[in-house]
């Protein structure tokens, strides 16, 4: 059964703002889209009796036919004959050899197209999905269809290699009708009904343009605070997309909605086009009343750290399972751990928002420089304050993490990386010696 159109609607348009065409794959793409476009006066022939839009036949006699004219476009059958494959026998009326224009209007009103009206964007992209049968999404829902979205972002692998029959490993070399329709949308070829501002989430890569810009310009500039989106550079990036998770938590949107996706109700209540709603002001008000000293809390993780200095020479380096034994007993010496563990224990100390997981403390939950990368918030550098975490990639999990103690154009940091201890070392001195060692990505978190 097919799914209701409503309860896709949403999502259909998340992934169409969020497409992005592989550059591999871009010049087949463009050559394609080029194609359809030169054949809009024959695709108008027959959408315009049916009231289909001629993009949309495109795009179907392009996924099923490779845009041949000589064949069905029901399957790409040859029109010398009825159809043999699904669906067989088409069209029942008339007598071979059938002219394209016979067999399209046929495929077409046999996928009741004459009575859709939503030719949004997602109402195509329904349809489209509807044409080639709701297989991936039935059985294999981690796999976003290839029919759709093959030769972009979304898509990477699986694919049904006959009928009924579904390869994870395989990998579809034809590119999808959602990417087509982008690229000609793109092209300014197509006349969907306007769906608004596109919806920003992280994507790989990663989603741009001077949308990406005026929200990065809103999330630092709004009636609730700067929320650190780093410099408006139109890429939205880690940096952007936690500032926007800290923008809804602090406007009180309900915790199921607190994430990384900045859409228009974000940007109408930011730029005050609308107000807030009343649950959402008296969750904000609960939240700031509950928050933490903040300023308190970092001045102690700083206070924990230059500890570490004080005392390095009792304390060890260590990966051992023993590293983070000391998390509920502050001050413990000696000590035998590693930077991430060494982080971990000043902020537990310090009684701070849990570094590395949701939750309270919990040794045996283990915890390192990769777990911070994934729960910490990312910051941008203009935005770091005392108590913050400084990591250096690759690895993509973490290679070093530090802890700030002051700001400034060449910050301290306190750095445990060896059987010296804890160390007070500035930030370009430390940042040398990652980079010599490979490591020269600095990355910058915060728990709060």
């Amino acid at each position: 059964m097919a799914p209701i159109f409503t309860t896709l609607e949403s999502g259909y348009q998340l992934l169409f703002d969020s497409c992005l065409i592989r550059p591999n794959r871009a010049q087949v793409v463009n050559s394609t889209a080029s194609t359809i476009r030169a054949n809009r006066a024959r695709y108008e022939s027959v959408g315009g009796a049916l009231g289909v839009p001629w993009y949309v036949v495109g795009l179907i006699h392009t996924m099923e036919s490779s845009g041949n004219f000589s064949t069905h476009l029901h399957n790409g059958d040859p029109l010398s004959a009825r159809t043999t494959h699904v669906p067989a026998g088409r069209p029942k009326t008339g007598a071979p050899p059938f002219t394209w224009e016979e067999s399209a209007t046929d495929a077409l009103s046999l996928q009741g197209f004459p009575k859709w009206k939503d030719w949004s964007i997602p109402g195509v992209l329904y349809k489209l999905e509807a044409y080639n049968g709701w297989g991936y999404r039935d059985n294999h829902p981690d796999v976003e269809s290839p029919y759709l979205w093959s030769f972009s972002n979304h898509y990477t692998r699986g694919k049904y290699v006959a009928d009924g029959t579904f390869s994870a490993t395989a990998v579809s070399q034809q590119c999808g009708a959602a990417v087509l329709l982008k690229r000609l949308d793109q092209l300014g070829a197509i006349a969907a009904a306007d769906s608004g501002p596109r919806t920003l989430q992280l994507t790989n890569p990663y989603m741009t343009g001077p949308d990406v810009e005026e929200a990065q310009r809103l999330l630092a500039k709004n009636p609730f605070g700067n929320f650190e989106p780093g410099d408006p550079d139109g890429e939205y990036g880690p940096i952007s997309a936690d500032a926007t998770e800290r923008a809804k938590f602090a406007l009180g949107y309900p915790d199921d909605k607190v994430n990384h996706t900045f859409g228009p109700l974000l940007r109408g209540y930011l730029d005050e086009s609308k107000p807030l709603p009343k649950a959402f002001t008296q969750l904000r008000a609960r939240r700031l009343a509950a928050a933490p000293a903040e300023t308190a809390i970092r001045q102690k993780i700083v206070e924990w750290a230059l500890w570490g200095v004080t005392n390095t020479t009792r304390i060890a380096y260590s990966q051992g399972p023993n590293r983070l034994a000391a998390l509920l007993t502050p001050g413990t010496l000696p000590l035998a751990t590693d930077c991430s563990a060494f982080a971990a224990l000043c902020y537990s100390w310090a009684k701070a928002p849990n570094p590395n997981f949701a939750g309270p403390y919990n040794p045996a939950a283990g915890g390192y420089t990769g777990t911070m990368l994934t729960h910490c918030k990312h910051i941008p550098q203009s935005g770091a304050k005392p108590g913050d975490l400084v990591v250096w990639t690759p690895p993509s999990d973490g290679a070093h993490v530090c802890l700030l103690v002051s700001t400034g154009p060449n910050p301290w940091l306190v750095s445990h990386g060896s059987d010296r201890g804890p160390l007070k070392i500035r930030f370009a001195d430390e940042d040398a010696y990652q980079r010599q060692h490979g490591h020269g990505t600095v990355v910058y978190l915060s728990s709060f």
